[in-house]
């Protein structure tokens, strides 16, 4: 075996040969892309394979020699596993100077990017799935299930990419790269600098051998040499998504291209698949077999539920090995290959050192001693049409997602439909949990579709089947329950016209379309281009990879990376110590800063913004909640300082209580010293005409914001002081803590941030744990420090949206409405306080409705979590939800339609417009006929169920602060640049200043340039959050403008000809001083609150026997007073509205709470929507002529108020399943 000294591969048309002794045996190609070769397009969140922000494309050759491109996550394959490859990154397809490639192109037209983190590797994943042939609409959709979203609510991006497929309406033709091709070995189509070698080689990796093996042979020969020498096999090296390595192999082997594990082959009795089979491999051959040969038909099926793990880029080079291994070494894993082998009866063939072979089942493979031996193979035998196979995969989303409990069913029936035998296998259970073996010898010569089977195999099935429950898995009832209705629903599946008429819709799972959008807009071309509808300033530069965010910012010289070291003790322990010595020991760790050495507070929140309760940026003393932060460690690199992170022993003494972490627990446990009233709202009359009495009570969870780019920053100091580059959403309150933790003057102190990748509220005034840390690392070490925080970091230090506890009692008449209402809400602060959501709770608990008879009061509670803070329509979101769980409640109460209740509480007189949404709504979107056709659905059908929900909103928009815009016009062409107080982080704020300004002026927009965010240019500026930072920077633009127009108009008097060029030309040399700044507050003249209504109709179907639920419609019409860019106004609304359908759908937060640590921090076990997850039909419509007489060019907020309207989902959920039901959803 030959020694090698470099890493050969081509990044785009370049080779690159990489030392071995510069990198370690455990880089990522994504570090080696971005940290080395400042390809910094592809991103890094996760680390994972989780999120698709690091997605490339790779072109390699497979074993018959013929070119393949694929998809895969930068952040799971290993540097050493590119050796032969070539490497595709946005940058490399096309830019700026090479031209934009058609698919960046697209993506950014269609308005698919908003904060762009997620761009790169969107293009990228289209990119490589184009490279592959030609897609269907359907094929495309389904292939993004890798890609994470969490501003655009997906449909701009599918709308964008499906325009591509072999059956769009009006296709876009890709015109095929001429790359670089690889060898192709004996017809190779470029002559290469060295020749395609199939002979094995190793690599010297540090302390590892890394070593690339062609044959098996020569693969058992390595395992002989390893002695007792650890080992890894590596083919994708996937596995490091699910279980994070804790230790380095001496050796890695690379087995990837080892020709007798990657054969597939099929005869008349059965299938063969080589181990390293790639799982998207696989699929590609069970559906052409399975099409081909009935007697493989099953394999249709098989490919099928393999289309359900993981996602596209993982499955491209995950091997069905790789996944039994996982199997083998953490039998909890829920493995979906695992079990549908075991299902079919697979047989794997082993070998071992020697060539022996082993054939096993793969539930005795769970049992062999898997040590020097391979998968060679798995053989799949042939089924006649006696045979009946069916699979399940029950997950918290469409993709993406581990199973909650898998099943498989295998059942051989004679003509009687009797069971000659049976296969039940479950995962999900528990770690020992294969087979229902009591229900498989039940079932034994019984009639699969007699009721009395049916009976008995649940009975066994509920006696068998004993569910652990390891947090943040679902609860064992839920699981154990679903268990035993898969069985039920495989049953009527194959029953088929033997079940009832009523009953067979149970047996399908729910169907998913295509997605499709509209959009309905209204603009004034007279008015061009203020209300034009053009795409976002930068969305090309993101959509290519150009745009730059923090963690692009290149390491400066003798910079350093720090990491924030966690108490991880419960909170009200003391903190008894800190000792770092042993990281301080280790390699490249250069310190490590504790309260002890803050010079100046030891608190982010800043008082004079009004912030009163003290949050200690490091724990001193008591510890406040698990994962509060002790110090700051810092080391030469980000790596380094992770790896040294463990050796930071930190000490406590127990608490003696257990941690109070909601608000049920407070009040349960009358800790009344932790509940604060906050407002009382006092009923002007009383109802006399009370019928019915309605009790209860509605919780809702907290949120964890899940903005693609984590917290960081950059601090460098200056002769001048500090220079930051904060992920921030408010530069004076992060100004304020530096200032005030360093006890440093605030004016040397300078902010500078061009974007962030996302915020929802989480960089309001969280960032300064970041950035306090990293400024005081920097200013002790006198050098430049960047924190950049791992996910799991992030989701455990950072609070997340505010739980809120709502009990009620309310008095109504027949009609349903309200004669009395007493409510208490409870918002959860956590142990935090400074981010107030008082008025917002009480501004949207009234809605649009008649309050005169009710009654409630505001509280706010502490609880031993990390302080709860703004997300996306914080307290509003909580305020609507709980009005409108109420008037469900009372609808479900009366038997009334909840629309008809509502409407019987609506304030028309001060809600004219509301009337007239709803009146609209029930018109154009046909609720009526719907609801009947709903109804008609149910009546006919016993195992789904159709719902359809209708959510009025009206939402205040509150005005607080102070914004500043800087505009300067220069005189050598007359360009305009403008730099505001807001944090441009995908809402489109700097194209809806350049629309403006471009109009104020009359130029053309090409001549307005938007600057980085500098607190020098646009000191003291407000908060850029709660949707009104662009209409107050537009003010203060728009102040700046009539200043500059002013000065301008004696010398446009005299030169009424001239051009603007010339004009401003002129007034240069007349001395007129071209540049100024406009201010935005409060008390500016015809600035006041407003409302903004909307009302959404969301239409669903929920399999009940599987509680999984399609979102089939949704319409929406949304009050968007006259919109300054529909089409950002367009994407704000979807992507609002999405986050909020994940929030009430897919995402819950899972804290241990006998110690208060979240359990689900990761993207594995944390699960936003995904692009198979949002409504399938989505309408959108803007009003029309509802314009705003207090707002800024009469235009109103868009980037929160959706959100609260998604409380049409559960609220439609709760509709289903009470249909389902003999009693009322809300007393179960």
């Amino acid at each position: 075996m030959k020694l090698e000294s470099e890493i050969r591969f081509h990044v785009g048309d370049k080779e690159h040969a990489v030392k071995t002794s510069d990198v370690a045996s455990d880089m990522t190609l994504n570090t080696y892309l971005r940290d080395r070769m400042h390809l910094t397009g592809t991103k890094k969140m996760c680390l994972e394979g989780g999120c698709g922000t690091c997605i490339v494309a790779a072109e390699m050759l497979d074993n018959n020699g013929m070119k393949r491109t694929l998809s895969i996550n930068s952040c799971l394959v290993s540097i050493f596993s590119c050796h032969g490859w070539k490497i595709l990154s946005n940058e490399g397809i096309g830019g700026p100077l090479t031209g934009y490639h058609k698919i960046q192109r697209a993506l950014a037209d269609n308005n698919g990017s908003q904060c762009g983190f997620c761009s790169s590797g969107m293009v990228m994943n289209m990119y490589a799935l184009n490279q592959s042939g030609k897609q269907t609409k359907e094929q495309i959709e389904k292939a993004f299930g890798g890609n994470l979203c969490r501003c655009t609510g997906y449909r701009p991006i599918l709308t964008a990419f499906k325009t591509f497929a072999s059956d769009a309406d009006k296709k876009i033709e890709l015109d095929d790269l001429e790359d670089i091709k690889p060898c192709r070995k004996s017809n190779c189509a470029n002559d290469c600098a060295r020749p395609c070698s199939q002979r094995p080689v190793y690599f010297e990796a540090g302390e590892s051998k890394w070593m690339k093996v062609y044959h098996l042979q020569d693969l058992l020969n390595v395992l002989k040499t390893v002695g007792n020498k650890t080992y890894q096999l590596v083919a994708g090296n996937t596995a490091r998504g699910v279980y994070w390595p804790t230790s380095q192999p001496d050796v890695y082997i690379d087995i990837n291209n080892v020709a007798e594990l990657t054969t597939f082959t099929a005869t008349a009795d059965s299938v063969t698949l080589g181990g390293t089979c790639s799982l998207s491999y696989i699929m590609e051959k069970f559906y052409e077999t399975g099409k081909a040969q009935t007697q493989f038909s099953y394999l249709t099926k098989m490919a099928d539920h393999l289309d359900l793990v993981a996602h596209v880029p993982v499955r491209n080079i995950g091997t069905i090995a790789g996944n039994l291994m996982i199997k083998h070494q953490h039998q909890e894993f829920p493995s979906d290959v695992f079990l549908i082998l075991e299902t079919v009866n697979a047989t794997l063939v082993i070998v071992d050192l020697e060539n022996n072979i082993e054939m096993v089942s793969p539930q005795d493979f769970l049992k062999v001693n898997m040590n020097k031996k391979v998968i060679k193979q798995i053989v799949l035998d042939a089924f006649d049409s006696t045979y009946s196979y069916t699979s399940y995969k029950i997950m918290p989303r469409a993709q993406n997602a581990h199973a909650m409990v898998n099943a498989g069913f295998l059942f051989k029936l004679d003509t009687a439909n009797k069971v000659q035998s049976a296969r039940i296998i479950y995962g999900g259970i528990n770690p020992s949990f294969i087979h229902a073996k009591n229900a498989e010898m039940v079932l034994k010569s019984k009639n699969l579709f007699d009721n009395s089977t049916i009976q008995a195999v649940l009975k066994a099935l509920d006696l068998e089947l004993v569910p652990d429950w390891v947090l943040p898995d679902p609860r064992p009832e839920f699981r154990k329950k679903l268990a035993k209705n898969l069985f039920y629903k495989c049953v009527l599946a194959l029953a088929k016209d033997i079940a009832r008429p009523k009953y067979r819709s149970g047996g399908s799972l729910l169907f998913r379309p295509v997605s499709n959008g509209t959009q309905q807009i209204y603009s004034e071309k007279d008015k061009f281009p203020l209300t034009q509808p053009i795409i976002k300033l930068e969305a090309l530069a993101q959509t290519s990879g150009q745009a730059k965010y923090i963690l692009d910012i290149p390491n400066l010289p003798n910079q350093l990376h720090g990491i924030l070291i966690q108490a991880r003790a419960v909170a009200g322990s003391t903190l008894t110590g800190v000792d770092a010595s042993a990281a301080l020991a280790r390699p490249d760790v250069v310190g490590f800063f504790s309260a002890n050495d803050i010079p100046g507070v030891n608190n982010i929140a800043v008082a004079s913004l009004s912030m009163s309760v003290v949050e200690e940026l490091f724990c001193n003393g008591k510890v406040k909640y698990y994962s509060q932060p002790v110090g700051i460690l810092v080391a030469s690199t980000h790596d380094a300082a992770v790896a040294a992170a463990p050796f930071v022993k930190v000490s406590t003494s127990p608490s003696n209580t257990k941690p109070l972490l909601n608000v049920r627990d407070v009040l349960n446990q009358g800790k009344m010293d932790r509940v604060t009233h906050q407002t009382s709202f006092i009923r002007k009359n009383k109802g006399n005409d009370i019928k019915t009495v309605i009790k209860g009570e509605t919780y809702i969870e907290g949120q964890y914001h899940f903005h693609m780019e984590t917290q960081n920053c950059l601090v460098v100091p200056t002769e001048d002081g500090l220079n930051i580059f904060p992920g921030t959403q408010w530069m004076d309150h992060l100004q304020g803590a530096v200032s005030q933790i360093l006890n440093v003057p605030s004016q040397r102190i300078n902010m500078f941030v061009r974007r962030l990748g996302g915020g929802f509220g989480s960089k309001l005034s969280r960032n300064a744990f970041i950035t306090g840390a990293a400024a005081l690392a920097a200013q002790k070490l006198n050098r430049p420090v960047s924190i950049w925080m791992q996910f799991h970091e992030n989701m455990d230090i950072i609070g997340k949206r505010f739980p809120c506890l709502c009990r009620y009692e309310v008095g109504v008449n027949a009609s349903g409405k309200i004669q009395y209402l007493d409510v208490n809400l409870y918002s959860d602060f956590g142990v935090g306080g400074n981010e107030s959501v008082d008025s917002n709770i009480i501004a949207q608990f009234q809605n649009c409705y008649l309050v005169d008879t009710w009654k409630f009061d505001t509280y706010t509670v502490t609880t031993d979590n990390s302080a709860f803070c703004y997300a996306r329509a914080p307290g509003s979101l909580e305020g609507l939800a709980c009005i409108e769980t109420i008037m469900d409640h009372i609808a479900l109460t009366l038997n009334l339609d909840p629309l008809d209740v509502r409407k019987q509480n609506l304030d028309r007189t001060n809600n004219p417009i509301m009337v007239e949404i709803l009146t609209e709504m029930e018109t154009t979107d046909d609720i009526a006929n719907r609801k009947k056709a709903i109804a008609a659905y149910n009546e006919a059908n016993r195992w789904k169920k159709k719902a359809l929900s209708v959510v009025p909103m009206k939402y205040i928009l509150e005005v607080l602060g102070t914004f500043t815009t800087l505009v300067s016009i220069y005189h050598l062409d007359g360009g305009v640049a403008v730099s505001h107080g807001g944090i441009e982080m995908g809402q489109g704020i700097n194209t809806k200043v350049v629309q403006v300004c471009a109009y104020k002026f009359n130029i053309p927009i090409e001549k307005v340039s938007v600057k980085p965010s500098y607190n020098v240019a646009a000191p003291n500026s407000f908060m850029s959050g709660g949707s009104l930072t662009s209409e107050a920077v537009v003010y203060a633009l728009l102040r700046a403008c009539d200043v500059l127009l002013d000065r301008i108009k004696p010398i446009r008097d005299k030169n009424p000809t001239a051009t603007w060029e010339q004009l401003i030309q002129l007034c240069y040399t007349a001395n007129v001083n071209l540049s100024s700044n406009g201010f935005f507050s409060p008390a500016e003249p015809n600035i006041q609150e407003y409302p903004i209504y909307g009302c959404c109709a969301l239409e669903l179907e929920v399999d009940i026997l599987t509680g999984k639920q399609e979102i089939s419609r949704v319409d929406i019409i949304e009050d968007v007073g006259r919109s300054m860019s529909p089409l950002i106004d367009i994407g704000q609304l979807e992507g609002a509205f999405v986050m909020g359908l994940g929030y009430y759908s897919t995402e819950e937060l899972v804290f241990d709470q006998n110690t208060g640590r979240l359990t689900n921090n990761r993207t594995w076990n944390y699960k936003v929507m995904g692009a198979r997850d949002i409504p399938a039909d989505f309408r959108v419509k803007f009003t029309n002529n509802t314009y705003n007489p207090v707002g800024v060019l009469k235009s109103k907020a868009i980037a929160e108020p959706p959100t609260c309207l998604t409380i049409s989902l559960p609220l439609a959920i709760r509709s289903a399943l009470a249909g389902a039901m003999c009693y009322n959803c809300f007393e179960a």
